[in-house]
């Protein structure tokens, strides 16, 4: 996993607990794929303009440490999975300190504007896996 973004917790991320209130983390999942597909070169306005958009069929998110209002965190991704249609990123949401404060996953069907499932494209197949492979420079 690579850091992507840095992110200073809000009120409006909070519960009345002033915890990050739950459902917000997939939020900064979506900070996190959109600064990684970034980071690959390819932003998803790229993939838009060609009507391939990342419909979400599955998630995941283990919470392991509470963030609070005003807490500085970390999101690192990497993509996980690659195959065919489908991809995967993994999450990790970390304080300053390093503390895991939650890991997850979303898996993406890529599909085009007919709405019918599409291969993942060559070239950020590609960079992807570069990534993977420590080609890339972060």
């Amino acid at each position: 996993m690579i850091e992507v973004a840095r992110y200073r917790v809000i009120f409006g991320d909070c519960d009345p607990m002033k915890i990050v209130y739950y459902g917000n983390y997939f939020r900064f999942f979506e900070i996190g794929r959109a600064e990684l597909f970034r980071r690959l070169g390819h932003p998803f306005a790229v993939y838009i303009a060609r009507g391939l958009y990342l419909g979400v069929i599955a998630t995941s998110c283990r919470y392991r440490r509470p963030s609070r209002y005003d807490d500085d965190l970390v999101i690192y991704a990497a993509v996980t999975d690659l195959r065919g249609a489908r991809i995967t990123i993994g999450y990790e949401i970390r304080g300053l300190d390093g503390e895991l404060r939650v890991e997850g996953s979303t898996t993406h069907a890529v599909i085009g504007d007919d709405g019918r499932p599409q291969r993942i494209p060559r070239e950020f197949y590609d960079a992807a896996r570069e990534l993977q492979a420590g080609l890339v420079r972060t």
